[in-house]
């Protein structure tokens, strides 16, 4: 296994990039296709086929077939530059570096929103069960104070009744009371003018026996 780091024209930067996205060996560049590698941060089209070629020759043990048209530039410019194209080439295109970022970002947001979202539904929910709650308090509170009420004006009814009940009796008792009263008076008077109307023979008898009396 060799390393991405021995490969012509690869940086820290690249190198890094590379192994994150999972090439982490010249054999793995090497089997690559030229799409796979564009997915891959600071790496271009261009720069995704002279990787291939040139991983496909450090796998093989071969000359790549564009290693001419790499070393040109080595004529008018040191060797220790060589490597800057591709960083160059780089910076070019942060478009596509950053893409993935913004694509992060807007996962995020989108995930934070979710959150909010599913946390106001359940505050709500949790609103609406306590409000329901407290609903079905008051009613079932309001049901026994209204039972509570019914049973008292039944029992007030009941003594209403009663009371009616004890007066009437009251009444009829003394209703009774002086109707013996009136009885037992009438009564009397009966018994008196018995008494007198006896008395009165008696008197008369008593006269003429006194007259008999009188007469011998």
């Amino acid at each position: 296994m060799t390393s991405i780091s021995s490969l012509r024209g690869v940086g820290k930067a690249l190198e890094l990039a590379l192994t994150a996205a999972g090439f982490k060996t010249v054999e793995d560049i090497a089997g690559a296709t030229e799409e796979q590698l564009r997915q891959v941060p600071r790496v271009g089209a261009a720069r995704a086929k002279t990787l291939l070629a040139v991983a496909k020759s450090g796998a093989t043990g071969g000359t790549p077939p564009a290693a001419k048209r790499v070393r040109k530039p080595v004529t008018r410019k040191p060797a220790a530059r060589k490597p800057a194209a591709p960083a160059t080439a780089a910076r070019k295109a942060p478009a596509k570096a950053t893409k993935p970022a913004v694509s992060s970002d807007d996962t995020k947001a989108a995930a934070a929103k979710a959150k909010a979202q599913a946390a106001e539904k359940a505050r709500k929910e949790a609103e609406k069960a306590r409000k329901d709650e407290k609903a079905r308090k008051e009613a079932e509170k309001a049901k026994k104070k209204a039972k509570t009420k019914a049973k008292a004006e039944k029992a007030a009814k009941k003594i209403e009744e009663l009371e009616a009940k004890i007066q009437k009796a009251k009444e009829k008792a003394k209703s009774n009371a002086w109707a013996e009263k009136d009885k037992k008076a009438k009564s009397k008077d009966k018994d008196k003018d018995k008494d007198k109307s006896k008395g009165k023979p008696k008197d008369k008898k008593s006269k003429k026996k006194d007259k008999k009396k009188a007469k011998k």
